[in-house]
Order: structure tokens, then sequence, then C-alpha cells
């Protein structure tokens, strides 16, 4: 027929890809994936996979709401997160479908095995499953460092979301088809991720996975609150986790841990500890009270653990003198902050940091600045430290910060020059590592190159521009022109930078591709052009028969990316079209996510009477969220203009 099956056998189970004809080799890499992490998931949940056989089924086309759908022995995927192309797809998309097929696999128990038993504790499977996917991925790709990874990535995009006004807890009310929607985000997957992150961290590996263990085997084909898997937890840890688990889950908000005061005498470093708020807004920043665990240490010495709770100052003593690291490892879902000696006591000895504390410095000192507890000097000194020769999750952390400080200021005196400097500082990065993919490099290097290659050809990069230009010219006669290591980044290069006629000649691309997910990359690179009247030429693709309906959905969110205005006036404008191709389930969020990236004072003006019109008050998540983008994006470009001002002009 017009599909193919493949299997392989791990254990007693078969596991299969189902694809449509002709693509089935594209599944071999997941198939790998899934036989070692069917082996991990079996020992590590203490129950093993129940059912004879797995299929994992690659569809074309794609979804506004969801990429997977982890239905019990009969995984759904759309193409991109399962088949890997090895003449196409680059080293992050491969790391992506191994992730996403873990993922997946991981509901097979938290989800399938064991279900909530309502929407309100949507985490237990999502939270569980974000968090497997990294744990897993550290023990069978420990090249991948999955665990500092997420330090930069995951956790920081759970506070950036968590520390707004549009924050809620992580166990919420839902009572409506729109929240069930609304409840897919950042706080359930990614700060749920880090709470059980910092569980196990605070009880230890061995005694969590106990607790895991002993919840799999009592609630196995049964539905379940979170309060059940805390009292787990809790036997196998012999004293209660409800106390530390309910500030975190119970109400939302980043906790504050700051430090004043160490000293040394007599081989003892003692140190002063408060709690407060991290917050990037007013609502964020009223003050809540967290018993966060903490790990403090000496630089290469002593550490102890301790509870930090309430603004009362309380002291921590460790043995030994040295530079004091606060949450060392980064395992607490935590911002923390240092005086003026502490902190350059950790500018000092930089490098001297394990990984996760380098990059959690990083990720802190530049949210700190942004929410206006301290100068975003400090934030420059640390990225100093960040040699020619750091990991590459630095660089690729140092990128992306540069990337949010210039999109402060679009389309102000201040965008050019932050482009030149992101230039002068990330080119000789890219220029060390090479444009090509070297044999044996790491993937994390193969990773940054990708992330530097689309960073410097966005600021407008002439070498790189012109390299994209010449790839996909050669793209007419040759499909896989483009060396895989580079592919996306410089379609995208290519994209931001089109001229009328080159923007042209990626929509013949488009037409004449006949891989489903190739296709897909292309239209939404139609809306990636910088060029407004380019962007137009996008906009009036949605009105024709081009490009199916999920194609325009992704083109119009791709042109909001760079012309949010633009976006969002056209989608008010043309509203029954729109939602003519959106999924029932993202039609509350869609038009008024649009706005989101808007610098115009009059945005939040907008959104708000087109949520007036159209919207009842149940379903104004997106609409919350929105607003909240908008005010903290204008609160952090007000707050940290003086000091970009003097880096630019240094």
């Amino acid at each position: 027929g017009d599909i193919e099956r493949k299997t392989l056998m791990a254990g007693k189970t078969e596991i299969g890809i189902i694809s449509r004809k002709g693509v089935v080799d594209q599944g071999d890499y997941a198939l790998a994936a899934a036989k070692d992490l069917l082996a991990y998931y079996n020992d590590y949940f203490g129950q093993p996979y129940p059912l004879p056989k797995m299929d994992m089924i690659a569809g074309p086309g794609s979804s506004q709401f969801f990429g997977a759908m982890q239905n019990w022995g009969a995984i759904f995927y759309f193409e991109n997160e399962l088949l890997f192309d090895p003449k196409r797809a680059t080293e992050s998309a491969k790391q992506r479908i191994y992730t996403v097929v873990a993922h997946e696999m991981a509901h097979q128990w938290f989800g399938d095995l064991v279900t909530m038993a309502w929407w309100d504790d949507l985490w237990l499977n999502e939270g569980f499953a974000s968090w497997m996917e990294g744990k897993s991925s550290g023990v069978l790709v420990p090249a991948w460092k999955s665990e500092a990874a997420a330090v930069s990535g995951e956790r920081e995009g759970a506070m950036g979301i968590d520390a707004t006004s549009a924050t809620h807890p992580i166990i919420r009310k839902v009572e409506t088809v729109d929240q069930i929607g609304e409840a897919f985000d950042g706080i359930t997957y990614s700060k749920g991720q880090a709470v059980i992150g910092m569980l196990e961290s605070t009880l230890g590996p061995d005694v969590f996975r106990k607790g895991i263990r002993s919840y799999m085997a009592k609630y196995k084909y049964g539905n379940t609150v979170t309060e059940q898997l805390w009292a787990e937890l809790s036997a196998a840890a012999g004293k209660p986790v409800a106390e530390i688990a309910h500030d975190f889950t119970l109400q939302g908000g980043v906790p504050l841990v700051t430090m004043t005061g160490a000293t040394c005498n007599g081989g003892v470093t003692t140190a002063t500890l408060t709690q407060g708020r991290f917050g990037l807004d007013a609502a964020s920043k009223t003050p809540q009270t967290w018993h966060v665990p903490l790990v403090v240490g000496n630089l290469g010495g002593a550490q102890t653990a301790t509870i930090v709770t309430g603004a009362a100052p309380s002291r921590v003593t460790i043995r030994g003198c040295g530079t004091v690291v606060l949450n060392r490892g980064k395992g607490s879902y935590t911002r923390v902050m240092y005086d003026d000696a502490g902190h350059a006591a950790i500018v000092r000895d930089y490098a001297r940091l394990d990984l996760a504390d380098r990059l959690g410095t990083l990720g802190d000192d530049f949210a700190l600045a942004a929410g206006g507890y301290q100068d975003l000097s400090r934030y420059f000194a640390v990225m100093d430290k960040v040699g020619p020769d750091a990991d590459p999750l630095e660089w690729s952390s140092v990128a992306g910060a540069l990337g949010r400080i210039t999109g402060l200021y679009d389309d102000t005196p201040l965008e050019a020059p932050l482009r030149a400097r992101s230039v002068a500082i990330l080119g000789p990065v890219l220029a060390r590592i090479g444009f090509e993919a070297k044999p044996g490099e790491s993937p994390l290097t193969s990773n940054l190159r990708e992330t530097l290659v689309g960073r410097l050809g966005t600021n407008g990069d002439t070498g790189v521009a012109d390299r994209a230009r010449r790839y996909v010219a050669a793209l007419a006669t040759d499909p896989t022109a483009i060396p895989p290591a580079i592919r996306q980044p410089i379609l995208s290069t290519y994209a931001v930078n089109a001229t009328p006629a080159e923007w042209d000649a990626l929509l013949a691309l488009a037409k004449a591709e006949k891989s489903p997910v190739a296709k897909n990359r292309f239209v939404t690179l139609l809306g990636a052009a910088r060029d407004p009247a380019t962007a137009g030429r996008a906009l009036a693709l949605l009105k024709t028969d081009t490009i199916s309906a999920p194609q325009k959905a992704g083109l119009l969110r791709a042109v909001a990316g760079a012309h949010p205005d633009l976006a969002f006036d056209w989608a008010v404008a043309n509203r029954e079209l729109v939602e003519s191709f959106l999924e029932a389930s993202t039609r509350s969020g869609y038009i008024v996510g649009l706005g989101a990236g808007s610098n115009d004072p009059a945005m939040p003006g907008k959104i708000s009477a087109f949520a007036d019109k159209y919207l009842p008050a149940s379903s104004r998540g997106g609409v919350t969220r929105s607003l909240s983008t908008i005010a903290v994006r204008k609160a952090a470009a007000d707050q940290l203009r003086p000091a970009v001002t003097k880096w630019v002009a240094g």
C-alpha cells in the first residue's frame, strides 16, 4: 500500500516505524534510540513496558498545537519529529528527534500507565516527560550535556514566563476547553521539569527513583493527583517533601536568594542569606515565601545543603575558605544574587566554576539586570570571561543574550550598533570553529555553528549572507547542495535578507519541493523577510490555494516574528479567513499572540479591544501572556538602555 513498517525487537517488545512509502529508512535513528530508551525506562520505572509492541507512526503535515501524541503502543509523530534525513537535517534536528522520542516514550508510563485524574494535574504527564527526556539523554548520550543545557535552556524559558504577571501555579484549576489548551505551556512543561529536577537533587537520585518506582507500582492502570506522588516520595525519603513541593507547585513565581557578608575565619566561611522574589514586572515582585533547598559551596572545596525561607536573614556555614557559589550545580529552581564582593569573586574565578554554574551565572546576571536588581555591567563582566575556547553551551548562551538585547531596541538608534557589536563578538567564534563540520567534532560544536550562522546572518554579516545566497542558488540543480550541518541557518539567513527576486526564488523552491518536511520549512521561511513589502507578499499568499491550511498558520506566525504589527493588523482585518485555517484549540491565543512581539505603544490597546470583542473572559490566557510580554519587554528596554548605550559606545 501507501505505507511501510519497519521493526526491531527490544527484549520481548516489537518496536516499529510506520511511514509513507519510501522514507521508512529515515526512521532507523529513532528506532535505535527507542530500543535504548525502552531498556532504560524499564529499569528506571521498575515497571516493564507491558504491551507486546510499540509503534511510532510518522505522519506528513503539521499542527499548531502539538508535534507528537503518546497514544499507548501507537505513538503518533509528525515526520519532522521522527524521521532523520542525513542529507538535510542538522545536528540539532537529530537531537530534537531523540528527545521527542524520549518524551513520548516516557508518557507510556507517566500519562498512559498512570494518568492524571484531571487536567489540573497535567504537569504529572508533561513535566515528568520533559524531565525524563533530559534525564535519559544525559545517561545515554552524555556528549549532549543535557543537565547543563537545561540550565540555560528550559530553566531560563520557565523563569522568563514565571517571573511575570502571566504566571500561574503548576497545579491550576481547569474548567473549560480553552483552559485545557492554555495549560500546555512553559510553566507546565519547563517549570514542571525544573521542579522535578530540584526534588531529585534535594532527595538524591536513588531515593527519588525509589519513590517513583513505588508510585508506578501502586497506581499503574489508574488515575492520580499530585498529592499521591508527594506521599510516595516522602515515604521513600523518610521525611515529608510537601512543604517544599507545595511552595513550587501551588503558587506561581520565582524565588530569589541573596547572599551578603561572606567572611572566612579559622577555616570556616559564614554568609548571610535571605529569600525574596524575582520578578520582571510589578505584579511578579509581590512578596512570597518559599522553602528553597539550596546547595552552597566554596569553589573547589566543601559544600552544605540548607533551606532558605523568608526575608529574615539566616546564616550559612561552610568548611574552608574561597569563592562562595550559591545554588551550586543549579539544582534548585531559584535566582541567586551576590553582594559586590561576592560577585567580584565569581567574576574573578568564573573559569573555575563547573559548567552548570557558569551557565547559571550568565542566566541569573542577565535576568537580574532586566528586572532592575543590579546593573547590566555585571552581566557584561561575566560575559567577558567567556573565552575563545569556552564550552559551546556558554557561547550559545551569550549569542542568545545578545539577540535578546538587540531585539529590545529594534527600530531604534541602538539597533544598528548592537547588530555590529554582536557580529564583532560572534564572528571570530564562527571563524574558529569554521563553516564546515569537522570529523569527530562535538555535537554541541555543531549546534553552536548553527546558532552562530543564524545569529550572524540575521545581524547582517555580509560574509554569511553572501555565502547563503551562493548555497541557495545551488539548490536549483541540487536539493542537497547545502551541507546538512548548516542547512537551516543558511536558509534562514537567505530568507531574512531576501530581495523581492530572491523571495520569488524561495517561493519557487517551496512549490517544487516534494518532501513534506522540507516544503513546510520553505513555506515558513517565506514569512521571515526583514523587508516589510516582501512580508506583505507573504501575507498575500494566505488568500490563495498555493499552500495548505496548516502551512498558512505557520506562515502568518513567521511574518509576526519580524513584523508583529503588520501580522496582527492583517489578521484582525481578515479574522474569519484566519480562523478558518486555525485549529480550534489555538484560536483563543493565536491572533493575540501575533502582536506579542510589538514595540508599538498602541498594541496593548489593540489586543485588549480584540479580546473584548471576540473572546470570552474564560479564554483570555493568551491575551494575558501577550500583554505581559509586551509590558515586560518595554520595562526591560527602559531599564537596560543606559547600560546598553554605554556598552555599545565603549
